[in-house]
């Protein structure tokens, strides 16, 4: 069954953003997906707010390996999302 499309408010978009700035700032690497959606306490949703932030260019995704050496997909800011971040105060 196709997943439904929901619409993305841009409070939700800021807090994402925030949390990816957190983890970055407690532990000196960009979150991966499994790791961001537990801090956001919402996997399905979380994953569609994530979905749209990557769409408007505010956060970039890209392949790696966690610590364990497990194949892991990261979220980075991109200069547009820290910008935001800035102007917003956080």
């Amino acid at each position: 069954m196709p997943r439904r499309r929901r619409n993305i408010g841009d409070s939700a978009i800021v807090y994402l953003l925030r949390k990816i700035a957190e983890v970055k700032a407690a532990k000196s690497r960009w979150p991966y997906t499994r790791e961001l959606l537990a801090h956001l306490r919402a996997w399905d949703y979380g994953q569609d707010v994530l979905d749209e932030a990557v769409k408007r260019g505010l956060v970039e995704r890209y392949a790696g390996n966690c610590a364990s050496r497990r194949p892991c997909v990261f979220n980075r800011l991109t200069e547009k999302g820290e910008e935001l971040l800035k102007l917003l105060g956080g």
